[in-house]
């Protein structure tokens, strides 16, 4: 009943954080920072560790009030498919220390129909298709304070819809604590600050919580900022997932008109709740398909020098169905 309790309140302060997935994997789960797990099983745990992923989803259509300068200005009806990537350099390790690199690659497909407009400016139907480029290096090193080990990590992304410039810079500094360590156990906490220009909050906490139910197998996976987790293996190399994981995405958009007047971009932070089946077949290759409903906890424009507090074009979107499909690579 404890633990139920316990999972029921991380879940909703999860929601209420609204977070950005700024976090350096690498540095939030390093070896020094698990249990006795190896690379292949902490991959199997945790998607964002692998070497290699592609994901396809196609989300249903949500309704959405916007407003302009704090000012009522148009509803309709939104729709969004995606495509992203990612890829995990192998880390170099030296004394403590561990450097690598994150490639992100997305895919956005937006389409606007059955429009309002509420002023004298016309927010027209339209479908677009953008794609975002995302480089993040990691560094991160296992220490000792007060004879307690501690993690420190930095995260450095520039992010761009071209390979010839760079739309936006952003970092982050983390530090976490492990606290608890055994066979089937983990649980770490620590202090992320994030500076971004469109993120909520400038600071949130980290907790990292594992454990393993021998009686029945089922697996808890709190990972906030970034979700929670309960998995369970139903089969040989197969299992299924069922929780809630945030991400923020960007798209970039460079127009000249009276809503669009210049470099702008697009942000969103969304947290999907459902259900995913994974299969491991070929040795390295996972599978995945799922499903669920999407929220969206933030939908605004950003002009240059605009910040999450002061964006002047901001919207509000119901939830949307999803389903998802997906590969991905453990490891080479």
């Amino acid at each position: 009943m404890k633990i139920k309790a316990f999972f029921i309140y991380i879940l909703l302060f999860s929601c209420a954080l609204q977070a950005q997935n700024m976090v350096s994997m690498s540095s939030v789960h390093p070896v020094a920072d698990t249990t006795s797990a190896g690379k292949r099983e902490l991959a199997i745990r945790y998607p964002a560790l692998r070497q290699f992923g592609v994901s396809a989803s196609s989300f249903g259509y949500s309704d959405f009030d916007s407003k302009l300068d704090d000012q009522d200005f148009a509803n309709g009806k939104i729709k969004t498919e995606r495509i992203t990537t990612f890829f995990n350099s192998p880390a170099i390790q030296w004394s403590g220390n561990s450097l690598s690199a994150t490639v992100f690659y997305t895919y956005t497909a937006i389409e606007l129909k059955d429009i309002t407009n509420l002023t004298d400016s016309q927010l027209m139907p339209l479908t677009s298709d953008r794609n975002t480029i995302d480089v993040a290096v990691n560094y991160s090193r296992s220490d000792r304070i007060f004879n307690h080990p501690i993690i420190y990590s930095l995260v450095a992304r520039g992010i761009s819809d071209n390979l010839n410039s760079v739309k936006r810079f952003n970092f982050n500094g983390s530090f976490t604590l492990p606290i608890k360590k055994t066979e089937n156990s983990s649980f770490s906490v620590g202090l992320l600050v994030l500076i971004d220009p469109s993120s909520p909050i400038p600071v949130e906490p980290i907790i990292n919580y594992y454990h393993k139910f021998l009686s029945s197998g089922l697996k808890l996976i709190v990972d906030i900022p970034t979700g929670i987790n309960l998995k369970k293996e139903v089969a040989r190399n197969a299992w299924v997932i069922l929780g809630s994981n945030q991400s923020s995405f960007s798209t970039f958009y460079n127009r000249r008109n009276n809503l669009l007047d210049g470099k702008v971009s697009y942000n969103t932070i969304e947290l999907k709740s459902g259900a995913t089946f994974e299969y491991l077949f070929a040795k390295n290759i996972m599978l995945s398909v799922g499903g669920g409903i999407n929220n969206y906890f933030s939908s605004r424009l950003f002009k240059d020098g605009e910040h999450y507090s002061n964006a002047s074009f901001t919207s509000d979107n119901t939830s949307a169905g999803y389903v998802n499909a997906g590969i991905s690579l453990l490891s080479f």
